[in-house]
């Protein structure tokens, strides 16, 4: 699913661009194709269902999705953790251990799966969640049905994901982003069918939203298994039961960093409708989608970088670190004067976008350019950081900031005339804390990595 362009070609012969940075430019110029034509079916998603269901009921399923982002959190922990031990297992043809790592991860988030489906199955019968997250509607009953389902969906979606870490270890990041347009254009094509022979329901959302995730991941995973990474394809009896610590306590730490992640990224759909209704999460919904953008195509240029981070780094190549950081730093540069633009045609986009059914306040548009600028700059140090393993300092950081975090948005929402800007203000103000730690870090590492003995490689 990856292809050399004559440019990449080109500038290999002309510039000689070493073989790492080969890699990560081919999947780059990849997924911006790829991730260029998710980004219009995103929008074309939301219009639609926006005129399929009422703005009441999206704004009721925004609040659901931004609930189960926050248990999505354990894939992506877990897959981090297999992720950078994948890399040193690549570069040094070691299939038998990378297999065991594959067995066993993939155990783990089977047990996981089935752990969270019991839980959510049993908590249907005892909580109330259209309470818990203060969701408006004349249906409750049905609204913690669907709630429940798309909890144990997400929970399925587990076992199903890992496949994803195995291609971003291999550095095929434009592979992952084939999987997901796939999902994309599944889930448009099945929304714009049901607007066409279907009544208005918010059940068929959730069963197209819900499904079509797991029978894309399943059918790629076995795909993959079956071709490319036949000789790691998972079994029971490469289950390595003396791997599960370690992975647990890797991944233990990305859990922790991406559940305050999910908080401080994720949650303000949440924040919005515990303090001011479910009614007030569509404006921020729609402003959240529209400014993120330009997270979204930074993330094409810097995914790639993770685990060219971490071959680098086992390699001790800190030349290409320090090169790829300044321009990494130079895009992000031009991001952030994108953001402005996009901010000074904000109102417009809008009305062309959804019409006037819904009013997005200026002031939320200004403190999300905020965010994201700063949230893009994070993203250079984060990755390198996380791609290099030492996360340590960063977990102590983020067990203070998120101490700080929930008192802030509560003074924020009581005390304020911020509005649903609110949270927004919260998560700009962790980005930049973040940023300043991030920063430190890395220059500590790279001095280290400096001065370190030659078998200094990546940390357990």
């Amino acid at each position: 699913m990856t292809f050399k362009t004559p440019l990449v070609v080109k500038l290999s012969k002309h510039h000689r661009i070493d073989a790492r940075s080969l890699i990560v430019y081919r999947n780059v110029i990849e997924s911006i194709f790829l991730k260029g034509a998710g980004v219009v079916i995103g929008f074309l998603t939301v219009t639609l269902t926006v005129q399929f269901i009422s703005v009441k009921d999206f704004g009721i399923w925004m609040t659901i999705t931004f609930l189960t982002s926050w248990f999505s959190l354990v894939d992506v922990s877990f897959g981090n953790g297999l992720r950078n031990s994948l890399v040193l297992f690549f570069d040094t043809g070691n299939d038998a251990a990378a297999k065991n790592y594959v067995s066993t991860l993939y155990f783990l988030s089977g047990a996981f799966a089935l752990m969270f489906c019991v839980i959510f199955g049993t908590l249907h019968f005892f909580l109330d969640w259209t309470s818990l997250l203060n969701i408006d509607s004349d249906q409750p009953a049905l609204i913690n049905t669907i709630i429940t389902y798309t909890l144990i969906s997400f929970s399925i979606q587990l076992l199903l994901k890992p496949i994803n870490s195995i291609l971003l270890a291999d550095q095929r990041a434009a592979a992952v982003a084939w999987i997901l347009l796939i999902v994309n254009v599944a889930v448009i094509l099945l929304i714009y069918a049901a607007s066409v022979f279907l009544h208005a329901s918010l059940v068929v959302i959730a069963h197209i939203y819900n499904l079509v995730p797991v029978l894309v991941f399943g059918g790629v995973s076995v795909y993959f298994f079956r071709t490319t990474y036949a000789r790691l394809a998972p079994g029971i009896s490469y289950i390595d039961v003396s791997l599960i610590k370690k992975l647990v306590t890797i991944s233990g730490q990305f859990f922790f960093l991406q559940l305050v992640s999910i908080i401080v990224f994720t949650s303000g759909g949440l924040f919005i409708s515990y303090y001011l209704g479910s009614n007030s999460v569509a404006p921020y919904s729609i402003a959240n989608k529209y400014f993120s953008v330009l997270p979204f195509l930074y993330g094409i240029f810097i995914t790639p970088y993770w685990s060219a981070f971490t071959d680098a780094y086992i390699k001790r190549d800190t030349r290409w670190i320090r090169a790829t950081i300044r321009r990494l730093n130079l895009i992000c540069a031009g991001m952030a004067i994108l953001a402005l633009l996009m901010l000074a045609v904000a109102q417009l986009v809008f009305s062309l976008w959804i019409g006037h059914k819904i009013q997005v306040p200026t002031s939320l548009s200004i403190w999300l350019t905020a965010y994201v600028i700063s949230f893009i700059f994070l993203s250079n140090y984060n990755y390198f950081i996380n791609g290099v393993g030492q996360i340590k300092t960063l977990v102590q950081a983020s067990l203070v900031g998120i101490v700080l975090y929930f008192p802030l948005n509560y003074v924020l929402f009581q005390f304020t005339n911020a509005g649903p800007a609110s949270v927004v203000i919260a998560g700009t103000l962790w980005n930049c804390f973040l940023l300043v730690i991030c920063m430190r870090q890395y220059r500590q590492i790279m001095n280290t990595l400096s001065h370190e003995p030659a078998n200094y490689a990546l940390q357990d």
